[in-house]
C-alpha cells in the first residue's frame, strides 16, 4: 500500500515537473519572439527614385503669351474738359436744333439713314457690348459737350464701337429739367461718326443714359 502511495506522488511530481518545463518552454519562445531583430530601415529617398525609374515625364505644352491690351479710353479727362477752350472736335457742332423727326421708339433712339433700321434695338438688347463709358454729372453744357465729342474721338482712335453716355434723369438741375438728357441727343446725332444710338436698358443707367454705335474708322478696319 505504502509503495503504491510513493509511486503515485512521483507521478504527481512527475507531472508537475512536465508543466514546468512545458511553461519554460513557451516563455523562451515568446521571449525569442520579442527579441527578433527589426528589419532594417529602408533608404525613403533611394526608393523614390527606383519608383519614378518607370515613370515618363509629361512634356510641357507650349505657354501662351497674352500681349497687353491697348488701354481703352479713358472714361472721362476732366483735368483737359473743365475750362479748356474748344477744340476741332466741337467744330461744327451746335447746341440747338430741333432733331425729334430723327429720333424713334418714342424719342428714345436715334438711327442713321445708311444703318440697318433695328440698330438702336439691336444695342438696347446687347448685340455690342459698351468698350467705354462717359459720365457727365456734374459738368456745364459747354464742358459737357467738348467733354462728349472729345470722348467720341478718342474712342474712335481706339477702335471702341459701342460707348455708354451717361447724362443723368435731371434730377439733380434746376427746376429737375434733363439738360444735358436733350443737349447729347442733340450733339450725337450732328455728329456722322454715330451710326445710332438708344436709350440704355434699366440695368445700364435707363433714361439716364444712352448706348451709342460708332462707325468703325478707317484705320481699324481690317
Amino acid at each position: 500500500m505504502r509503495g503504491s502511495k510513493v509511486g503515485l506522488a512521483d507521478l504527481k511530481r512527475l507531472k508537475k515537473d512536465l508543466q514546468a518545463e512545458r511553461e519554460r518552454a513557451a516563455l523562451a519562445q515568446r521571449v525569442a519572439v520579442l527579441k527578433k531583430p527589426e528589419t532594417a530601415p529602408v533608404d525613403d529617398m533611394a526608393a523614390f527614385k527606383r519608383t519614378m525609374q518607370s515613370v515618363t515625364p509629361i512634356k510641357q505644352a507650349a505657354r501662351v503669351e497674352h500681349k497687353p491690351v491697348a488701354e481703352p479710353a479713358p472714361a472721362l479727362r476732366r483735368a483737359n474738359a473743365l475750362g479748356e477752350a474748344p477744340t476741332r472736335a466741337d467744330a461744327g457742332v451746335s447746341d440747338g436744333g430741333e432733331i425729334t423727326h430723327l429720333l424713334s421708339e418714342g424719342g428714345t433712339a436715334f438711327v442713321r439713314s445708311d444703318a440697318a433700321p433695328d440698330t438702336a434695338r439691336n444695342l438696347r438688347r446687347g448685340q455690342w457690348r459698351a468698350g467705354a463709358e462717359l459720365d457727365l454729372h456734374g459738368l456745364r453744357v459747354e464742358q459737357a459737350r467738348h467733354a462728349l465729342l472729345s470722348f467720341l474721338d478718342e474712342c474712335q482712335e481706339h477702335g471702341i464701337r459701342c460707348v455708354r453716355i451717361v447724362h443723368g434723369k435731371g434730377y439733380g438741375s434746376q427746376g429737375l429739367e434733363p439738360v444735358l438728357k436733350d443737349k447729347a441727343r442733340t450733339w450725337l446725332v450732328q455728329k456722322s461718326e454715330v451710326l445710332a444710338f438708344s436709350e440704355a436698358p434699366e440695368r445700364e443707367g435707363g433714361a439716364g443714359a444712352l448706348l451709342v454705335l460708332l462707325r468703325q474708322s478707317e484705320g481699324t478696319r481690317k
